[in-house]
């Protein structure tokens, strides 16, 4: 969703630079640069985002994503739980 966002605004500029009477090749150039910028801005604030998140503590209640939706786990099986009553006396 995100790349599509940042290719059409980049798209959207080389559009404008071209209707502006630009070479094309220094349209192309301007871009290309827009798109970095954008695309790098995006990854870096994701990445410290993550960071930011792992720090405080949060963490997401979904699966790893290295876990297929396949594999069972053991570990999370369902169990029965037996509540010990206290005995009055």
């Amino acid at each position: 969703m995100l790349l599509r966002l940042i290719s059409a605004i980049s798209l959207m500029v080389f559009a404008l630079l071209m209707i502006s009477g630009m070479q094309t090749e220094l349209a192309i150039y301007r871009s290309l640069i827009v798109f970095l910028i954008l695309f790098a801005g995006i990854y870096l604030t994701i990445f410290f985002i993550n960071i930011i998140r792992e720090s405080s503590g949060h963490h997401s209640t979904s699966p790893p994503a290295s876990v297929s939706s396949t594999t069972f786990s053991t570990r999370n099986s369902a169990k029965p739980v037996e509540k010990q009553e206290k005995s009055e006396q």
